[in-house]
């Protein structure tokens, strides 16, 4: 929607098996914008960093909740890492498994505050997600009922 700005995917050409050409144009296409490499060297960096943190902690044995908790911190707070099994946020609050608020250490502030309304927060939707799901599992077998 911008003006000079286009979405460019890069495609490692010895994943692709076939190509089909849809429409052939005869025009010259518009010159590329120019990309701003540093900006996309940072980006990979940080998607590296990213999966580098989920893979440890799987290794590390960490549930599945505690991974789904710290990609929720992580969305509203990156400076957000793994200590064993242990979430670090922002260097001052550490939560302890089972992840739970009152899991939730570190020096009364506006900080620990503020991650325990994260965590708060997060396990609220999962259980709304969890209720959303079980309602639409037992509808077809309500309809299946009403039908026999």
């Amino acid at each position: 929607g911008k003006p000079n700005h286009a979405d460019i995917l890069l495609i490692n050409l010895q994943y692709v098996s076939e190509v089909e050409i849809i429409n052939d144009r005869t025009e010259t296409p518009p010159p590329l914008a120019s990309l701003n490499v540093s900006k996309l060297a940072s980006k990979a960096r940080t998607e590296k960093e990213e999966k580098l943190s989920q893979a440890y902690a799987i290794s590390a044995g960490v549930s599945l909740e505690g991974q789904q908790l710290f990609q929720t911190i992580h969305k509203t707070i990156k400076d957000c890492k793994w200590q064993e099994k242990n979430i670090v946020v922002m260097e001052e609050v550490v939560i302890t498994p089972p992840y739970q608020v009152e899991n939730c250490k570190g020096k009364e502030g506006s900080a620990l505050s503020h991650v325990r309304k994260i965590v708060e927060k997060h396990f609220r939707d999962v259980e709304s997600q969890k209720i959303l799901q079980r309602s639409q599992a037992q509808q077809p077998q309500k309809e299946a009922a009403l039908s026999s």
